[in-house]
């Protein structure tokens, strides 16, 4: 195949460039994509318009790969993206026209092979170095680690999630040619001798990101890898278990390592979410892993992985969705292949292929015997009785239980707690334009002191920082991880000093009377089993004078049109699940007449309506939907069908034509 990297020509060549990411993404990989229009067939977001393009086209002008790049000197990232690339640091340490973000990196199906990818990398890549850029930002999936690794791309802070998985966040050291020629990248020889930062952009990184570390990446160190998996003797007491790739080779493992990836994994953190429609799978490297599934409202883990192990494998060979949560129960790596894997080696090497087949069949049969003796005898007793406590060294124990801490919202009780953390730091930061608006012209200035009730993870804190220099604040949250994700956010942006955080809950707070001037609750009151007790608490510790504000919704002022059927029943589901714990998914309507209870003065109430088409289709159902299915897991009320329901409503909502629409409630009341 003859292929030529060219830029598009004008509108049209563009287009060209959308329409076939729009095959690629909804219609091979099935994914719903913040900018896709589904009645033209089209893939377009935000930063193409101010991207550059590159895309590869055969002899017939068909277009057969493409990649963008955006200097973010011209367009920064949006929330959450930009949270999950930690931009605002980087911006500290390189100026905006010196950072590229490259994505939508797509090779079409039979044009998959080294030659089109090489050829646009290679475009990219002198792009980058042209346009003055000393480092470059991308993700990617975790079966394509190594290939990264291997162009010269390095880790630097955490995985996140999106709707298809967890994605590894990595940055390239464009113009570090001693790191490229040691590591032996194709890159580097596109990059001149005089360009050489000797290393500096790396040293800016290792100063600020603990997780940025330099790659001993070669085959050697992966084949070594190979040589150590293949002697590690995981299994359950009494039973000796071969590992997957035990008896393999030294010219077998060979093979294998050319197509592996190696990544990292913190303790709580999910590898693969129920639902998810990414391909591929892994093996357990170091450390253990969770099936965990939810039962009776609580979660649970039902089997442990050990070193060893192959995980994932069931989506890998039937396609279809992920049918159970993993997640990791310490410090751990794992091994990832790419989709088809065990198809490839095959074709390569038909015996070797064969032996692995084997070797996965005997695990699948140990896993089955292993279920079938547990059915039996605990055949008759609760269901709850062939569960396993999740292993103490995945606790957050709280040796300080509060007693009257709030019922309905428990981080520490929800299923994809990584999930959650995200959808709080994007709740927090998509609309802060429009939410500060709203309180400065409520009265809110620079150099008061702050309460952030239900600070969690900081991020309200930390906004509130940023703008206003002159100000205190003090956070006060009941779970012990959050409030330390808290102080680690607050610290790394250098706002210690300003900031603290306390333990407490909003029915006692931890503070003095009349010690703050402005006390604010954000999306907490949904939750409290006793919204007055928490409203008197913080008129107590408001001085006279000051405000008293609270934020919250009311899920009777949701629209979605058209609607899917069975909505308002599952809205009349979640509101039940959630007022039996404690919560209140009307409570938007009640401020109003809260606040008169506790005798504030001066009482009114703002109503802010937020658009899917505004906020970003995908954020609008992370923001709006994704707990309210976490209130019904933990409820032991998430079947099949419901769960079918909500991918149906995230489809809905990705479309275009769709309108979704929520309001935000902003009660307010002076303190006489």
């Amino acid at each position: 195949m003859s292929v030529e990297i060219i830029l598009p020509k004008g509108d049209a060549g563009r287009e060209s460039i959308y329409r076939f990411l729009y095959e690629i993404w909804s219609d091979e990989f099935c994914r719903s994509m913040e900018g896709m229009d589904h009645r033209h067939r089209l893939l377009k977001d935000a930063l193409d318009e101010s991207a550059q393009h590159f895309m590869a086209v055969d002899q017939s002008e068909r277009v057969v790969g493409c990649v963008r790049v955006n200097v973010l000197g011209n367009s920064g990232l949006a929330a959450p993206l930009g949270m999950n690339f930690r931009q605002s640091t980087l911006f500290e340490l390189f100026p905006g026209e010196g950072i590229c973000y490259a994505s939508h990196f797509a090779v079409a199906p039979d044009a998959r092979g080294r030659t089109v990818a090489s050829l646009l990398i290679g475009q990219l890549y002198r792009y980058c170095l042209n346009a003055g850029a000393s480092i470059g930002l991308s993700y990617c999936a975790l079966q394509f680690v190594s290939f990264y690794y291997q162009l010269g791309y390095r880790p630097y802070t955490e995985n996140f999630r999106i709707d298809a998985g967890v994605r590894v966040p990595i940055v390239h050291c464009l113009r570090d040619l001693g790191y490229l020629t040691k590591i032996k990248s194709p890159l580097a020889r596109f990059c001149p001798e005089d360009l050489d930062d000797r290393g500096a952009a790396a040293a800016k990184l290792v100063e600020q990101f603990p997780t940025f570390e330099n790659n001993d990446f070669s085959r050697m160190k992966t084949h070594r890898l190979w040589a150590g998996i293949a002697h590690i003797n995981p299994g359950d007491p009494g039973i000796a278990r071969d590992t997957f790739f035990a008896g393999l080779s030294e010219e077998e493992r060979l093979l294998v390592g050319r197509r592996i990836s190696e990544v990292g994994f913190s303790p709580g953190e999910y590898v693969y979410r129920r639902g998810e429609m990414e391909k591929g799978f892994g093996v357990l490297l170091s450390g253990s892993l969770g099936v965990e599934v939810a039962i009776n409202g609580s979660s649970r883990i039902i089997n442990v992985l050990q070193p060893g192990e192959p995980f994932g494998e069931i989506c890998s060979l039937l396609g279809g969705r992920r049918t159970v949560d993993l997640v990791t129960l310490e410090q751990s790596r794992a091994l990832f292949f790419p989709d088809k894997f065990l198809e490839r080696i095959c074709r390569a090497d038909t015996g070797l292929g064969l032996k692995l087949i084997r070797r996965l069949l005997k695990t699948l049969a140990f896993r089955f015997v292993k279920l079938a003796d547990t059915v039996i005898q605990d055949a008759g007793s609760a269901r709850d009785a062939v569960c396993v406590v999740r292993p103490p060294i995945s606790q957050h124990p709280d040796a300080d239980q509060i007693k009257s801490r709030v019922e309905s919202y428990r981080y520490d009780s929800l299923g994809d707690q990584e999930g959650e953390f995200k959808r709080l730091i994007t709740q927090a930061t998509i609309g802060e334009d429009i939410e500060f608006n709203v309180l400065h012209n409520l009265g809110l200035r620079d150099g008061v002191k702050i309460l952030d009730l239900g600070s969690g993870p900081g991020v309200t804190s930390l906004l509130m920082a940023k703008r206003m220099p002159a100000t205190t604040i003090i956070g006060v949250e009941p779970e012990d991880l959050l409030r330390s994700k808290a102080e680690t956010l607050i610290a790394s942006q250098g706002f210690a000093e300003r900031c603290r955080f306390v333990k407490g809950t909003g029915n006692r707070l931890p503070l003095d009377d009349d010690e703050v001037d402005f006390s604010y609750a954000r999306l907490l009151f949904q939750h409290l089993p006793a919204p007055l007790e928490v409203l008197a608490e913080m008129r107590r510790v408001t001085r006279t004078g000051g405000m008293v504000v609270v934020l919250d919704v009311d899920d009777r002022s949701n629209i979605i049109h058209p609607a899917p059927e069975g909505l308002e029943t599952l809205e009349k589901r979640i509101a039940s699940a959630q007022a039996a714990a404690g919560g209140d998914r009307h409570v938007g309507r009640k401020l109003h007449g809260y606040m008169h209870e506790i005798g504030l003065q001066e009482v009114g109430v703002e109503h802010v309506p937020i658009t899917a088409s505004a906020l970003g289709r995908q954020i609008f159902f992370s923001i709006v939907y994704s707990f309210k299915r976490q209130v019904l897991e933990r409820a032991g009320e998430l079947d099949e069908q419901t769960a079918s329901l909500f991918h149906a409503l995230q489809d809905l909502i990705d479309q275009p034509t769709t309108f979704a629409m929520t309001t935000v409630f902003v009660a307010h009341g002076v303190v006489p």
